[in-house]
């Protein structure tokens, strides 16, 4: 439940993010008693207040892999996500370190896990900050009526991307769209399928009204465009198994001049933002501790890292024997003292194992690692998945174009081309498996298993729990704020 204390901590988060733009204000706003009530009556008056409105809308976003929300970045699908599949085991520094992330492993997840808490709440923070521009920027003046249309479509792109997070995690949750007054904050919570609607509609609306980053200056990376809403959408309806919708969007993101790019430069500095990079999160080292969170949960222990997310042997063995993924992906670091295999992720590393400095400012493990959350290879595999059965040539082109890329320069006998006559299981198993070598490390491969119906052979021997496991529990402090208004997943 989105409730009053949440939404009057998000709002003084606001004043903090925005206070900048309040010197344009009236004497008036220092003598209002009833605190949180300037940004709603007296912020929102010119087009500077609507750009700084959505500079706040965008930090929850940073701030679930960021450096300050220590268990926001747990909760997160890069590392907890992960945890408890084929793919990787928690590690760190003993079996049960990290009692958040062990419930994970265990399958013996509480409501009362703080990193699923903060997965909750800092989402829904970023529902508060996009519901503010819809509601209130929509009857700012501009001069300039398209980046006033281009601000609201980034707002409900925003709103869709921490409503699909939230949905991910708990199924249906309460759908909210405007700003709250007393009395009504206890919302129940919506079906997971009008939860999905509710997101696809938003993503429609920005996909109509964003343009394409390749139009705008390097100054606009970051801000969502209509590749990142096409993408999402993309995502969206797959994990819904709506097919035909993940062929069109996808037909519509491919008209666009995405790349793919020399696989072991993805996630080097130099990979920021490529032709490949569809929508990445930025994040820098400096003293505003604007860094990255993430590097530092999943480096080895003895290289100032929490030691979490170590790679199993069943994920190693996945690549094919010389598959140069493999050691673009992950590296080996034995340390006697810590709990795991061993194998790290390359994927989000400090030097020596990418180029990455070692952060020095705003501390040492302030980490200006992007996050990448979708480049072109995923959604070519999303696109070949959703075709597979209709279209099989088409389907084995697109898988081809990744392992084409994947292999490089080398002979054609490394990840070789899938046969030109592949089709029904085999050509789906074969896309699996891609989706699991081209993407491990980025956190897809839990509600891949779970969209696609695997979780009897793969996680149920882990310990998940069918007709359980599927989604997360509410936050305990939340229903019981609720006062039982906010029902319970089956926990």
């Amino acid at each position: 439940m989105y409730t009053y204390n949440i939404i009057k901590k998000s709002i003084t988060y606001s004043s903090l993010v925005l206070v900048a733009a309040l010197t344009s204000c009236s004497k008036d706003y220092l003598e209002i008693e009833s605190f949180g009530t300037p940004e709603v009556e007296n912020f929102y008056q010119n087009p500077a207040d609507a750009e700084q409105a959505l500079n706040a809308a965008y930090s929850p976003m940073r701030e679930i892999y960021g450096k300050e929300n220590f268990w926001a970045v747990m909760g997160t699908d890069i590392i907890q996500g992960d945890i408890g599949t084929d793919d990787f085991i928690k590690g760190g520094n003993r079996l049960n370190d990290n009692l958040p992330l062990f419930e994970k492993e265990s399958y013996t997840i509480s409501s009362t896990n703080v990193a699923i808490e903060q997965t909750w709440q800092t989402n829904y923070k970023g529902i508060l900050y996009a519901n503010l521009i819809l509601n209130k920027v929509v009857n700012i003046a501009f001069d300039d009526a398209n980046r006033k249309k281009e601000i609201l479509a980034e707002a409900h792109f925003l709103r869709a991307y921490y409503y699909f997070d939230l949905v991910n995690s708990f199924g249906g949750v309460p759908l909210i769209d405007k700003l709250q007054t007393a009395g009504e904050y206890d919302i129940p919570r919506a079906t997971t399928q009008e939860t999905y609607i509710f997101i696809e509609n938003d993503l429609k609306a920005a996909i109509a009204d964003l343009p394409s980053r390749f139009t705008k200056t390097t100054a606009y990376l970051g801000h969502a465009d209509k590749g990142a809403a096409l993408g999402l959408m993309m995502r969206v309806s797959l994990y819904q198994n709506k097919m035909d919708q993940v062929k069109t969007y996808g037909e519509q993101l491919f008209a666009l001049p995405y790349v793919l790019q020399n696989y072991a430069t993805i996630f080097q500095v130099e990979g920021e933002w490529s032709p490949e990079s569809i929508y990445e999160i930025n994040f820098v080292t400096n003293a505003s501790i604007l860094g990255t969170g993430i590097t530092q949960r999943i480096s080895p222990r003895s290289k100032k890292g929490g030691g979490f997310m170590q790679a199993t042997d069943d994920l190693l063995n996945e690549f094919e024997a010389n598959d140069p993924r493999k050691a673009a992906t992950f590296y080996k670091l034995n340390e006697p003292t810590a709990y795991g295999t061993g194998w790290y992720i390359r994927k989000y590393s400090w030097a020596p194992y990418s180029n990455y400095a070692s952060p020095t400012i705003g501390g040492t493990t302030n980490s200006a690692n992007n996050i990448r959350v979708m480049r072109l290879s995923d959604a070519y595999l999303m696109y070949a998945e959703a075709i597979y059965r209709t279209d099989a040539p088409t389907a084995v082109a697109y898988v081809n174009k990744v392992r084409k890329r994947a292999r490089g320069t080398a002979a054609s006998t490394v990840v070789p081309d899938l046969a030109l006559t592949l089709s029904g299981d085999p050509l789906r198993d074969a896309i699996y498996h891609e989706r699991r070598v081209e993407l491990a490390g980025e956190g897809y491969r839990y509600h891949d298993l779970i969209r696609t119906g695997r979780i009897q052979s793969v996680l149920v021997p882990r310990g998940f729990i069918a007709g359980k496991n599927e989604v997360m529990p509410i936050p305990y402090s939340q229903v019981t704020l609720s006062k039982g208004i906010l029902l319970q997943n089956n926990y």
